[in-house]
Order: structure tokens, then C-alpha cells, then sequence
């Protein structure tokens, strides 16, 4: 990722990172693929957590909780900034 970098930056290094996990789930075993959502929201929320901390964390999730219920499921092709969302 950009050290320092401009937010335009930040978000292409972000789908970039977003096509690479999702390549590499693509290539996990077939027995594993269905449980790669649960692992990779596992991971997600430890990494953001560990980040901003447990507080920041539950807006950050509870912002995308929100997007969820309102049928707006971001595409891995477009990066939403979670941290920068007007609820």
C-alpha cells in the first residue's frame, strides 16, 4: 500500500488488494471456497479492529451493516472507503 500516499492512491492499492484475495480464494480447494467468506470476515475484523481499535471498529462494521441492509453490496471492482462513509 501507498505510505503517505493520496486517497486516489489509497483506493487503487485497496481493489488491487481486493482482486488479489479474490484470486486467491478462487484457488483455494473446493471444500474450502464456501468458507472462505466466514474466514476472510474473521480476518477483516480482527485486522480493522487491531487497526482503529474495538470502538472504531464496531462504527466501521455497523456503517457497513447499514450499506448491507439497504441492498447496497459493494462490487470488488469499487472500493468503499468505510472509514470516510456519511451514514
Amino acid at each position: 500500500m501507498s505510505v503517505g500516499g493520496d486517497a486516489s492512491d489509497r483506493i487503487a492499492d485497496l481493489q488491487r488488494a481486493m482482486r488479489l484475495i479474490a484470486d486467491a480464494v478462487e484457488e483455494l480447494p473446493v471444500e474450502c471456497r464456501d468458507l472462505a467468506g466466514n474466514a476472510l470476515l474473521n480476518i477483516a475484523a480482527e485486522a480493522v479492529a487491531q487497526d482503529v481499535g474495538c470502538a472504531e471498529a464496531g462504527r466501521i462494521f455497523a456503517r457497513l451493516a447499514d450499506l448491507l441492509a439497504r441492498g447496497l453490496q459493494p462490487p470488488i471492482a469499487d472500493a468503499i472507503s468505510l472509514n470516510a462513509f456519511d451514514a
